[in-house]
């Protein structure tokens, strides 16, 4: 293979000079959070060989800062990102056996319904309004009026005009469900190097031969980019601006025993999530600061008072810990997902925003397929990189 050169991420100090022989692989996945994770197991599952490079740990960002709600009816908006969320969460019950299987890993995969309260009249006919139309299409959701809303959950709020109710929606835990893909990849012969730091590409043209890191260099056939809120970096690697941002997300669990809810519940631009361990998780900001990672006095105030807002059984509730997250978020919400402009073997997974754990798996799948047998699923069109190409 003859060296091409090397597109390094800006202020780095890759060796330009280094031979591409420390390893190789089918794929090289660069990061190693839920996205990259359900995308090397997906591949590993098919036979690839895979290489999955992560500075830092097994989701160590924004997969194990999230909540874990499984909810796609509840976020039901744009009509491909339903689309593609539906299809992710059929995927989850046999999923998540298969890596309690493969890893001894509990994901903490529970189904606990949720309901979005309708604190005044707008949120009540925008819910009346979702519930319809989803019935209508043959989704198992309905309206409760207040009266059905306490017999079900009787610690919410009394001052609420009822609740859009999704019995078909779980919870699961992010932390333990990413490194349950990442254990269960490595088991299938997926090849992780951990601690170790993407610098650029080897490029011959439009082609990746190679990644160069910290520790050397991969020779590779295909490149997967999935780091996400700091996808925007990995742009210089291919000489295409990446549109992503990191989406700074403040979140807290307080601790009771036994919860006084069994359902996650939203309300008010926020949400309780009942944890198995008795933890409540409550959450979350979301603000554009770039890579500010601190707590603030205004967003533990809004979650801490927003707690009683909507279940006043909870203003008592011991508080437990509190940190934050760095979405990756994209112009227009919706994830980047597809094969990189003006690239024929560089593939980008970015941009999940609050949906990541969401669609890790039909991400993973559909990835997988793109790559494994150069179909790319009528499902990502939507979500195609090319969109921001001017």
């Amino acid at each position: 293979m003859t060296q091409g050169p090397i597109v390094p991420v800006a202020g780095s100090s890759s060796n330009r000079g280094s031979p591409m022989s420390r390893t190789s692989a089918d794929v090289t996945v660069i990061g190693g959070g839920v996205i990259g994770c359900a995308i090397a197991y997906a591949l590993s599952r098919n036979g690839a060989q895979v290489t999955v490079i992560e500075r830092s740990r097994i989701g160590a960002e924004s997969s194990s800062a999230a909540a874990g709600i499984l909810a796609p009816r509840v976020h039901a908006t744009a009509e491909h990102m339903f689309e593609l969320a539906l299809a992710s969460h059929s995927l989850f019950p046999s999923l998540v056996e298969e890596l309690r299987s493969e890893s001894n890993l509990d994901s903490e995969y529970v189904r606990s319904g949720v309901l979005d309260l309708a604190h005044d009249d707008a949120a009540e006919q925008m819910l009346r309004e979702k519930a319809q139309w989803l019935g209508q299409a043959g989704h198992d959701v309905r309206w409760l009026d207040p009266a059905h809303v306490h017999e079900m959950e009787p610690a919410v709020s009394l001052d609420i005009r009822g609740a859009f109710y999704d019995p078909d929606a779980y919870h699961i835990n992010p932390s333990r469900f990413t490194q349950a893909l990442g254990q269960a990849a490595a088991r299938r012969g997926v090849q992780f190097q951990i601690g170790v730091e993407a610098l650029g590409l080897h490029c011959e043209g439009a082609h990746a031969a190679g990644v160069s890191t910290t520790a050397g260099d991969v020779a590779t056939s295909h490149v997967v980019l999935a780091t996400g809120a700091w996808m925007a970096r990995s742009g210089t690697w291919i000489d295409s601006p990446i549109p992503v941002f990191p989406a700074k997300g403040q979140i807290l669990t307080v601790y009771a025993v036994p919860p006084p809810i069994s359902s996650v519940v939203f309300g008010l631009d926020a949400y309780l999530l009942p944890r198995v361990d008795g933890t409540v998780v409550v959450g979350a900001t979301v603000e554009q600061v770039g890579f500010d990672r601190s707590l603030t006095v205004g967003g533990m105030s809004w979650l801490l008072n927003v707690v009683g807002e909507l279940c006043p059984a909870l203003a008592g509730a011991r508080f437990d810990r509190a940190w934050t997250g760095l979405r990756p978020g994209s112009p227009d919400e919706l994830p980047i997902v597809g094969p990189a402009p003006g690239w024929d073997n560089v593939t980008l997974a970015t941009g999940h925003f609050r949906n990541g754990i969401m669609l890790a798996p039909i991400t993973g799948e559909l990835v997988a397929k793109l790559i494994l047998r150069e179909e790319l699923d009528p499902l990502l069109n939507p979500f195609s990189p090319s969109r921001f190409v001017i």
